[in-house]
């Protein structure tokens, strides 16, 4: 595994120190058994490979000096086991874990969360008039937040008037997923998040519905895993068993599953997350030949630092994230950047 996961290694190595204190500090062989497949992590590899020489090329045009660095996590969302980890570009070269270290602005990939409040708060009210369908206003706006204004525009500088729900997170709209999150109260957000338990705790202000905060890769990729479990958040895992000295040990009980939103608020969230692969800001990857029911969000942060996809089927749900070290501006959307990786 040494050379085919080096990043995933080094994870399994902590957690196995952590988890198996004793059977760590003695001698003796001992087998570690984790939930790395094989097949697909050549495949993350490739795919990481490629789509950063993809990125290498618009960045060679602009004259940009350094190499981008990407992070990719698969896990199986019912289980919470980690298929497949690429923690960055060289393991050679840097040794740095991105999936784990690299604490980084969500953006847009926070965006399903605000809605997601918002058919909670919706449901904990009794209220039925908050659907994908509620129409909302897509315009330049001022926010007002005690003595402070904040005045948010729209990636390129479109807006759509009124739109729906629905539309509004397809094509990742910033004005309309501000205005829902003034809606359902920030402080319900910043508590949905809290309850998730990922990345900093965000502060209630206006734009925590832009994702301005930091996670990691693999608090993004845990947090998504409740939208495939309809409403459960999924523990990941890298570890199932060892054995040392001829004797079986399985891991303390991971931690469970727990439920952080109502099953049919998040099928809501989900089911709109189908339409931005499907005409959405993820609508490339229809047009590259991806055929499977799949849903998704992209994310793009302030000034394109940091560009991320987050995809999933039933079986797999995979996270990338693309940028620099330095957290310079990368200057891609998580479309161009994340999405074909």
């Amino acid at each position: 595994l040494d050379a085919e996961a080096p990043y995933f290694v080094d994870v399994v190595g902590q957690s196995f120190a952590e988890t198996y204190p004793g059977v760590a500090q003695g001698g003796g062989t001992v087998d570690i058994y984790t939930t790395l497949d094989l097949h697909l992590q050549r495949l993350a590899q490739d795919a990481v490979r490629d789509g950063l020489r993809r990125v290498d090329e618009v960045l060679d045009k602009r004259k940009v000096p350094v190499r981008a660095q990407a992070a990719l996590l698969a896990v199986q969302p019912r289980t919470g086991d980690v298929l497949a980890f690429v923690g960055g570009r060289t393991y050679n070269q840097s040794q740095f874990n991105r999936v784990t270290g690299a604490r980084r602005q969500p953006g847009s990939v926070f965006k399903p969360f605000v809605y997601l409040a918002a058919f909670e708060q919706a449901a904990a009210e009794g209220r039925t008039d908050l659907t994908p369908a509620t129409v909302v206003d897509d315009s330049p706006t001022t926010f007002v937040f005690g003595d402070e204004e904040w005045s948010p525009g729209n990636y390129g500088d479109e807006y759509d008037g009124l739109i729906t729900l629905r539309r509004a997170l397809a094509m990742s709209r910033n004005l309309a997923t501000a205005k829902v999150a003034e809606m359902v109260g920030y402080n319900h957000i910043a508590d949905l998040w809290r309850r998730i338990g990922a990345g900093t705790p965000p502060r209630a202000y206006p734009s925590i519905a832009l994702g301005v905060f930091e996670a990691t890769p693999w608090e993004v990729a845990q947090a998504y895993t409740i939208f495939p479990n309809l409403g459960e958040l999924r523990p990941l895992r890298t570890l199932l068993r060892i054995e040392s000295d001829g004797a079986v040990q399985e891991p303390p009980p991971a931690a469970t599953a727990r439920r952080v939103a109502r099953d049919d608020t998040t099928y809501l969230v989900m089911d709109m997350m189908r339409s931005v692969l499907n005409e959405g800001t993820g609508a490339s990857a229809r047009a590259a030949g991806f055929t499977q029911e799949a849903a998704g969000k992209s994310g793009t942060t302030n000034d394109l630092r940091d560009a991320w996809f987050a995809g999933f089927t039933p079986e797999l749900l995979t996270v990338v994230w693309v940028g620099f070290d330095d957290n310079r501006a990368v200057g891609l959307s998580g479309s161009q950047a994340g999405l074909p990786i």
